[in-house]
Parts: C-alpha cells; structure tokens; sequence
C-alpha cells in the first residue's frame, strides 16, 4: 500500500488499431473451406495495412458463405467490425460487432478477440476461463454521432464517467496488475492503496489514452473498482469500497515499514499516533491487532486514519475529539 504501488495468452490482440493475432482454434475445427480461410487471412492483412475497403470484401465474403463454420463466420464479423471502424463507417462497425456477440460460434476465443477490437482489457487466462459465458455487449448510443458496443463485465458497474488522467500509452500482454500499479502511482504522482486479496493479470493495448481509462478497463476485466479522492486512489472490489468521505486534517507523510528495515507498525501504536495528529484520541476494541506496512505522501491525517482502517477489516466512528475503532461485519477491505 504505497505510492509506488503500483499461463496462458489469449490468441488475439489490438495493436495500432488493428486485429493481427491469428486465432488457432479454427484451423483445428472440421476443415473449413480453403477459399474462405485465405479470405480471412487477406482480410486480416489488408485490415492492418490500412486497406479498408478491400479487407470489407474480403470479410463480408466470409461472413456470407454458407458453408462457413460458426466459429469462422463469428470472428469475420468481430474482424469486419474493425475493418468498418477504420474505414469511418461507426453504424456498419456497430452493427458488425453487435452480430459477432450474439453469433453461434461466439465462443471464448472470439469474445476474447472481440473485447479486445472494442479496446478493452482482457483478464488473466484464469478469470477469462471463468467469466467469460457471463461477459455481455450492449449497443450504447449515448453519443449519436459515435455509436459503440460497450463491454458489460460481471461483478462490476458499468463505468460511466469522464476519464481526466495524464495520457499513457501501454502494450502489454498477460502483465501483472501489480506492475501496473506503481506505473499508474509514477504516471499519476498519487498514493495508490491496494487493498488486501487483489491480484490478477491482463492484456491491454492503448495509445495515448488517459491513465484512468486505461486503469477502468484493467480493474473491470479483473472484477475490481477504484475511488480517487484527493490525491488517494484507492483499489479493491467494488463492495468493498467504503462511501465517499470528505478529508480536511492536516497533510503529514508516512513510511511504516516500506524499507523493509522493520516488519512494520504496530497496528494500535500506527492508530494512536495518526489519532495524535488531530490532536484526537482513539479508543481500541480490545480485539483490534495486527501490524501496518504502508507509504503515504502529503495525506490529510485523517484519509490516513480512515485508510488503515478500512484495509485491516474495521470501522471507526468520531464523537469529538474521540475516535473508537471497532471489527465491522461487512469489512471495506
């Protein structure tokens, strides 16, 4: 929890806008039509050469043939969406993407390679394995002029904000969340808490995109969420992020333990002391134990408070200058 905080691939990836992996499973179904699998190769050349309209004819012809496998025909259409896309035409790419999703032969591989056309994050192999039947698309036309398919990730809301980040360009396949976490601390200059059990892998390609949106995409892939207030940004599942508080306590900065000359605060000593800090005092449950390893940078007194608490399963409330920290039955972890 500091501010430097920061198996298997999947067969497809986004680069420079355009779909390039190749999706293996085909070759392995019941043969499909040569002249169809060299059509998708050259729609899947021309696509990333930036030839358009010849990778549109090529990919319509896949979709249209009637003895092309559901599998194939599936992955024409999310590769013909993109195609559309590059050409300007949003409706058609709309359109196309939105039959991928509900084609027979939409199976894991081509959700896979289909999240990933409409620019979004792909978890680790594990949680793909696992949530992958219950990832939905929905048409969004909230911008008339820019209609999309929005991704619908289970066990997290549906994001709906204006991203402020600092740009960040990032290519990366099967990374670790935690590397990309002290790179959003550096990008972002924040204190990035990580709140125990978080944890996961993901495959993302973007180009000078906000920080944020890139950090949305990622955490809802993997089933989690973040809260950003002051100059905290604060990780855990959604459940568990606490109501939004308002801070004024005087900003002071903390190393507990990070350099790794002790095993840490003291979880009652680290209490009283940022308690000290507002010239408050603070009152345990006798079953409040445990020790506190944490960098913060220029944090109000009492978001720090608030932060240790929350991360080791407690609640807190305030009556004066008097602080009572006691176990919660539904912890913020």
């Amino acid at each position: 929890m500091t501010r430097s905080l920061a198996s298997r691939l999947l067969p497809a990836c986004l680069v420079a806008g355009a779909l390039v992996a190749a999706r293996p499973s085909i070759a392995a179904q019941a043969a499909p039509n040569q002249k169809l699998l060299d059509l998708m190769a050259q729609g899947k050349a021309e696509t990333d050469l930036g030839h358009y309209d010849s990778a549109i004819r090529a990919l319509s012809a896949v979709v249209e043939a009637g003895d092309a496998t559901p599998a194939l025909r599936a992955e024409a259409l999310a590769r013909l969406g993109a195609a559309r896309r590059g050409a300007g035409d949003l409706e058609g790419a709309v359109q196309s993407f939105e039959r991928a999703s509900k084609a027979p032969g939409a199976d894991r591989e081509t959700k896979a390679l289909l999240v990933q056309a409409l620019g979004g994050a792909l978890p680790g192999a594990e949680r793909w394995a696992e949530i992958w039947p219950r990832v939905a698309f929905a048409v969004d036309r909230s911008d008339p002029k820019r209609p999309a398919l929005a991704i619908l990730w289970p066990d997290v809301p549906r994001a709906n904000q204006a991203y402020r980040g600092k740009p960040m360009t990032l290519h990366r396949q099967d990374g670790d969340l935690g590397d990309f976490f002290r790179l959003v601390a550096d990008v972002s200059g924040l204190n990035v808490v990580v709140h125990p059990g978080v944890h996961g892998r993901f495959t993302l390609n973007a180009d000078d995109e906000a920080w944020d949106h890139c950090l949305d995409r990622i955490l809802a892939a993997n089933g989690l969420a973040y809260q950003w207030e002051d100059n905290v940004l604060r990780i855990t599942q959604p459940q568990y992020l606490p109501p939004p508080r308002r801070f004024s306590g005087k900003r002071i900065d903390l190393d507990w333990g990070t350099k790794g000359r002790s095993p840490g605060r003291d979880l009652r000593e680290g209490l009283a002391e940022l308690a000290r800090w507002g010239g408050a005092t603070v009152v345990l449950d006798p079953s409040v134990r445990g020790e506190v390893v944490l960098k913060l940078n220029q944090v109000r007194w009492d978001q720090a408070f608030e932060i240790v608490v929350r991360v080791n399963g407690l609640d807190w409330t305030q009556d004066g200058k008097t602080l009572k920290v006691f176990p919660t039955s539904t912890p913020y972890r």
